[in-house]
């Protein structure tokens, strides 16, 4: 085989080698496991014709472990949810947070995706919050409430990443900064693992 054929022929051999590692990298991306339970905040199911449940620092909220001094479990009997009928109020009486342990693999990267918008009933307009990661700042988000209400609260697909090294856990708490009864609004969380190269940035 003449030199420029040889050249030719490796660089193809080398199309289809990086071609099919891609194609490995994207399956492994699809089924890495990061499992949020009740990423929907359908459970405990808000009891009608209530429009939220109060839930205190300590409890649960499903699968979800409450800190801080409380948060509000709210349906859509009050304000649209973004998905199912139930969202999370990250403000009870005042600033509360919900916790979740999700398993996770090595040396894999997690991108977390959530619908973020606000308590428009409350001061002051702008609700802010963090996401965490075993303690670990991965994100800060906030949400302005102005020209919002409970039929238009302008939901906002919120996404961070963040990577484990060597656990095979990890704990994602949501915390609200603002103060006050009115906060921050989660709904729709969730999880999915890639390899760090293949994430998107985060927004």
């Amino acid at each position: 085989m003449r030199p420029l054929q040889l050249s030719a022929a490796l660089f193809a051999a080398a199309l289809l080698l990086t071609a099919a590692s891609t194609t490995t990298a994207s399956a492994h991306a699809r089924t890495v496991p990061a499992d949020v339970a009740d990423g929907g905040f359908e459970v405990p199911v808000v009891p009608a014709p209530a429009p939220f449940t109060d839930v205190l620092g300590g409890q649960a909220v499903g699968a979800w472990a409450v800190g801080g001094d409380s948060v509000d479990v709210t349906s859509d009997r009050l304000w649209d949810a973004a998905e199912g009928s139930q969202s999370l109020d990250l403000n009870g009486s005042t600033s509360g947070s919900v916790s979740q342990v999700i398993p996770t693999l090595p040396l894999t990267s997690y991108v977390v995706s959530f619908e973020l918008a606000g308590n428009p009933a409350w001061a002051p307009a702008l609700k802010t919050g963090e996401l965490r990661v075993d303690g670990a700042l991965v994100k800060t988000f906030g949400f302005d409430v102005t020209g919002r209400h409970f039929r238009d609260m302008g939901w906002t697909r919120q996404t961070a990443v963040f990577t484990n090294l060597l656990k095979s856990s990890v704990t994602l708490t949501f915390t609200s900064t603002s103060p006050g009864p009115g906060g921050p609004v989660v709904d729709d969380v969730k999880v999915r693992g890639c390899l760090l190269v293949l994430c998107p940035p985060a927004s």
